[in-house]
Order: C-alpha cells, then structure tokens, then sequence
C-alpha cells in the first residue's frame, strides 16, 4: 500500500498533536505552543486533511484522539524524541567528545542487570555517558516508545510492549523470603511455610504481580497468605522494616542478594516455588541505533538465557 503524502510530519504539526493530546483541549493546546486557537484549529484540519482521516473529535468536554489519530500522536512522539536524541548525541560528540546511552531500569534490575552492563560498555566506551532512569514499567515503556529511553530494563510481561519494539530475555527470577541479619529462623535448616504464618510479615500490595505469585506459592502447599502487618511495594521501607524488627518480607532472589552481601537483611532457607517472572531488556526494532545503543544490545543478547522474545 503506498504512503501517503500526509504521514511526514513537520516539527510544528507534532507538537501540536502531542500538546492535543496531553491537554485534551485546543485552547490549552494552542496556549501551550504560543498560538492563537484559530491557527492551532486551522493548523489541525491542514494535518488532517494531509494525512486523509479525522485525528481528533471535538466534543463539548475538548478533543478526544480517533484511531487514525492515536496513531499519528504515537508518530509524533516517536519523531520528537528521535529528533531529540539525535541533538543531544551530536551536543555531546561536539562539546564533550563522549556518546550517549539512555537506560531504563526497573527496581528488579537496576541492582543486576543494569550495573553490569554499564560497566561492560564503559569499559569498551570510555567516553560514554550513561542516563539511567528508575521507575514504573507504564511510564518507562511510554518513553521508550516515544524514543526518549534508548533500552529498559526489567520484568517482562508487565503489559504487552508497544509497536515496534522487542525484548531480550536474560533469565527467571525467584522470590525468597527475608528478615534481618542474625534472625532467629536463618539458622534452621528444615524450615517450612507452616512456621512463618505466625510471624510478622511486609507483603507487596494487593493486586500486584507480586502479591499475586506469593498467594500461589502459599496456595500450593494448602495455606493462606499470613497476616501482613504492613502493604508496600516500597524495596526501601521494606529494608527498613526488616532491619529493625523481627518482620518477615519477601523480593525477587537477586535483589535479596544483593542487599545480603551488603549486610543489609539475609535469606531464609527455605524453597519457594514462586517466580517473579523474566527479567530482560526492552527496546524499540526501529529506534535511534547509536554505537552505544547497539554495543548494549550486543552484550545483552550474549548475556540473555534465551536470546530474544
């Protein structure tokens, strides 16, 4: 099927369909680009009469994105940040010298996978500069569609991927139960769930993958989830809680790790059949591939159990 001419987007007529969008109103939209509402209307109807469909309804609460106009917004995104990113790689390589990599990181990664391989590419790029950004799956592979994250990383499965984009899938993740250093039950060797439900427990919230998997693994062996004094999906107070009292938690096995070498918590010694699913790392087929982008994709599929998704 040919392109229509309509689907090229000029820089202005982006910004407008992104500031639609977010603001779900033309006057706000049109404040927002320092336009008059009469030109950001007749600029809307010059795009949609270019790209051949209606892009947004207007009704009587503002503008409401269509189908044809979904698409052509995630266009807009798309074309923003990869202009975006292709400024900032050339500020960098004319002023610094250095190239960029833009990482996204789950809480589940950014003590594993993204430590090694930052360290692996600068080794190999010593004049890299690394943005690392941690937070919730929706809004990092929002960015990542929008092409302002060059790869995320993180636990796979969380929500179907955006167009256009693949994952590398690195390796499973167990949960396991932990409690402060020295506690009582770390010495015992034939320890099983039926002792712990007495105990005091920091458990995920209700509703998340977590909480979810531990309810089955508790299930399994014909008990109910024990009485959580405290809900959180905070890593942080989760730490916290457990290293001043006797509370009982659980978090995926490479985490608990890490934080049990720093001295912070240790494991108890029991087998948990539940997983808190792959980790791997996400990125756009299509995206800006620059040098770092693509020796990060290298080493994550040498890395990877099972190479790709």
């Amino acid at each position: 099927m040919p392109v229509r001419p309509g689907t090229h987007l000029k820089p202005r007529h982006a910004e407008l369909l992104i500031a639609l969008d977010d603001e779900r109103n033309l006057g706000r939209a049109a404040d927002r680009l320092h336009m008059s509402q009469p030109a950001a209307s007749k600029a809307l109807t010059q795009l949609e009469e270019q790209v051949g469909y209606p892009l947004f309804e207007r009704t009587s609460h503002g503008t409401r994105p269509t189908a044809a106009g979904t698409v052509m917004i995630l266009h807009a995104r798309h074309t923003m940040g990869s202009a975006a990113r292709v400024a900032a790689e050339l500020q960098a390589a004319q002023e610094r010298g250095t190239t960029l990599i833009r990482l996204g990181t789950l809480p589940s990664a950014a003590v594993t996978v993204a430590p090694r391989l930052v360290a692996a590419l600068c080794q190999r790029m010593p004049a890299l500069e690394v943005t690392l950004v941690e937070s919730v799956l929706d809004e990092l592979l929002d960015k990542l569609a929008a092409d302002e994250l060059d790869i995320v990383l993180g636990r796979l499965g969380g929500r179907p991927l955006p167009a256009d984009c693949e994952a590398i899938r690195l390796y499973d993740e167990p949960i396991c139960i932990v409690s402060a250093p020295g506690h009582v039950l770390t010495s015992r060797r034939d320890l099983r769930l039926q002792e712990l439900l007495d105990c005091s427990w920091v458990l995920p919230l209700p509703g998340t993958m977590m909480r979810e998997r531990l309810e089955r693994a508790f299930e399994e062996v014909g008990l109910a989830l024990p009485r959580a004094r405290m809900h959180t999906n905070s890593l942080l107070a989760t730490l916290a809680h457990i290293g001043h009292s006797d509370w009982l938690a659980t978090m995926p096995i490479a985490i608990a790790d890490y934080y049990r070498h720093q001295g912070a918590l240790d494991i108890l010694p029991i087998r948990m059949t539940a997983h808190f699913g792959a980790i791997g790392a996400m990125y756009r087929q299509h995206g800006t591939r620059m040098p770092a982008v693509q020796a990060a994709l290298e080493w994550l599929t040498q890395a990877s159990e099972g190479g790709r998704q």
